[in-house]
């Protein structure tokens, strides 16, 4: 018999992350399938991000403060889908590299598919920054849809 299956949807609140969710959605609903919407705050965004002179307490509260953020974007995310309970849950990892994340995720969830915005980067800026969606899809152990913008 056949498992249920799962999408997982990585989102970082960008319009290629939306369209992808868009995507995502119709999939469920067409396979009656539950949607995980997952967001990885990078440690490395959030040290970066983090004003210069700041003392390990302080820190800390910025490291919440963009949590909360990340929360309170996700909800209003969930709002605008039109997206309850009833339709999958909402996941925040804080790990190092996003694409392992999410493959990671993927796993421990046993993700049916990862369904990722990318957004399209190219030329030096792709060499230097990488892309999340081509490392995710080298890492994932289960199919990976790529929708570009």
């Amino acid at each position: 018999m056949a498992s249920k299956k799962t999408y997982l949807v990585p989102v970082d609140f960008s319009k290629s992350a939306e369209l992808a969710l868009d995507h995502a959605i119709r999939l469920a609903r067409q396979n009656k399938a539950p949607l995980i919407l997952l967001h990885v705050i990078d440690n490395q965004s959030v040290i970066m991000a983090a004003p210069e002179g700041v003392t390990p307490a302080l820190y800390l509260d910025y490291e919440k403060i963009v949590r909360e953020e990340a929360e309170t974007q996700m909800r209003k995310l969930l709002k605008k889908k039109k997206l309850g309970p009833k339709d999958g849950r909402a996941l925040f990892v804080r790990r190092g590299d996003p694409a392992r994340a999410i493959a990671n995720q993927a796993k421990k969830l046993k993700a049916s598919m990862i369904v990722m915005g990318s957004h399209g980067r190219t030329g030096l800026k792709r060499l230097v920054l990488g892309s999340v969606a081509e490392r995710t899809l080298r890492y994932a152990g289960c199919p990976v849809l790529i929708v570009k913008k």
